[in-house]
């Protein structure tokens, strides 16, 4: 109960806003785990398990996608939040700056403390959502995740490549209709 407050506006109880994100992290890889299990089980029954691991892959590597970008939005926010220390010449944190009557200041670096507030608790969410994803996917298709990546060709062996490329164009170029005319 002590981690309850008592909205007087709406009547009721809630939680204070940490306990609340507690709750929400510790529930989200249960729900999505259920929500796999339910959106793959025709896949599942009747064994069509490479479109299950194809569309996994696919969810696995949007999701590294959005952590990457929510990692870069952190970085911004410590990047503009070392910028206004710099322009006022101090490592200053926001209730100092509050406290000594720097208002437009101490705003300024409150909204950015909530939105790297904001940030890193979507940033655990997604990092909780990938984990089930790879779980899942390792239980249903029975291997571990690995990353599609695609195999550079060397330098040498592009160069080859050119080479016989331009070799055909030279030989058979003249037989092409041109694309404009």
């Amino acid at each position: 109960m002590r981690d309850q407050i008592l909205d007087p506006q709406k009547g009721n109880i809630t939680m204070k806003t940490n306990d609340k994100l507690t709750n929400i992290q510790a529930r989200k890889r249960d729900a999505v785990m259920s929500a796999l299990a339910v959106e793959y089980k025709p896949e599942i029954e009747f064994d069509d398990l490479f479109n299950v691991e194809v569309d996994l892959s696919s969810a696995i590597a949007r999701t590294d996608y959005r952590i990457k970008s929510l990692q870069g939005k952190l970085d911004e926010v410590s990047q503009r939040r070392a910028k206004l220390a710099d322009a006022n010449g101090s490592h200053i944190n926001t209730q100092k700056a509050l406290m000594q009557s720097l208002e437009v200041l101490g705003s300024q670096l409150q909204r950015l403390d909530d939105l790297e507030t904001k940030y890193t608790h979507s940033l655990e969410l997604l990092t909780i959502k990938r984990s089930a994803l790879v779980d899942f996917f390792s239980k249903t298709i029975g291997k571990a995740y690995v990353p599609y990546s695609s195999k550079a060709i060397s330098a040498d062996k592009a160069a080859e490549k050119r080479q016989i490329a331009i070799a055909w164009h030279n030989a058979n170029g003249h037989k092409i209709d041109p694309l404009v005319k």
